[in-house]
């Protein structure tokens, strides 16, 4: 146990940000983003970041939670149980167990269904390609509206029309896609992301064609092709926010997925 306390303080710290889940009971979970705002030992307080909250009353003590971090280029998570409540925005959890490493940040992968746009870039120097990438990104000062649509999101609105989801297998080094064109390995592409957060946000990247492969195997009219590609301008925030994304969206899947089987195991 003291070895595991000492482990505490290598990964986490007061005034630091978070990753947080906390099960509601019948409320089902709560993800979100929270600071550390005291740290003693294997206790820490918690304030919960930005508008959304567990609904009234749903934080109990007692209640199972865990926290993650990134640190040293990996996800970092321990489990941990709900000790004091203060409100539905401060509470006080209990570190239990060991802090385990989960994924290099760089490689996890996972199939969503995301709002997204690109563009093919004509042939650039590479300081224009840069150039064009700042200019973008500083075209997103305003936050999208993203709203349910389906089993996915959909923008509304986004310079004169709606961005509705798409398939994607995404990490924050890159993605692979769908098209309807043969494209040659190096061509560079600007793809605009919209991340469902509680806070949405719109994620700028570049990226470079690593390989077009055509799909053999479609019940689809017409030719198609997998799209891999490698981001190559991406700011570091952008990608911690595709990857929290990512983390978010994989806890959404195995939840779902668990609410379909029975504890008899059947579904």
């Amino acid at each position: 146990m003291t070895q595991e306390l000492s482990e505490y303080g290598k990964y986490f710290e007061e005034l630091q940000r978070v990753n947080l889940m906390v099960r509601l009971g019948e409320a089902g979970s709560f993800d979100g983003s929270a600071a550390i705002t005291s740290l003693k030992g294997d206790l820490a307080w918690l304030e919960i970041y930005g508008g959304e909250l567990p609904p009234t009353g749903t934080v109990r003590e007692g209640a199972e939670a865990s926290v993650s971090v990134w640190t040293g280029g990996a996800l970092c998570r321990c489990d941990a149980a709900v000790e004091k409540v203060r409100d539905d925005r401060q509470f006080q959890i209990r570190l239990s167990g060991r802090v385990r490493e989960l994924q290099r940040r760089e490689y996890f992968r996972l199939d969503v269904a995301v709002p997204f746009i690109y563009e093919f870039i004509p042939p650039l120097e590479p300081e224009e390609v840069q150039a064009r990438w700042t200019a973008s990104r500083t075209g997103l000062w305003h936050q999208p509206e993203i709203v349910p649509d389906g089993s996915g999101f959909k923008v509304l609105d986004w310079r004169g029309r709606d961005i509705p989801s798409f398939r994607a297998n995404l990490s924050g080094g890159g993605m692979r896609i769908k098209v309807s064109e043969l494209v040659e390995a190096g061509t560079l592409l600007e793809i605009i992301l919209f991340l469902p957060h509680p806070q949405p946000r719109a994620v700028c990247a570049v990226a470079e064609v690593l390989r077009c492969q055509e799909i053999t195997l479609s019940w689809e009219r017409g030719t198609h092709y997998h799209l891999s590609v490698k981001f190559i301008l991406i700011g570091d925030s952008d990608r911690e926010s595709v990857i929290s994304y990512l983390f978010s969206e994989q806890r959404r899947q195995l939840l779902m997925r668990n609410d379909r089987v029975s504890p008899g195991g059947s579904r």
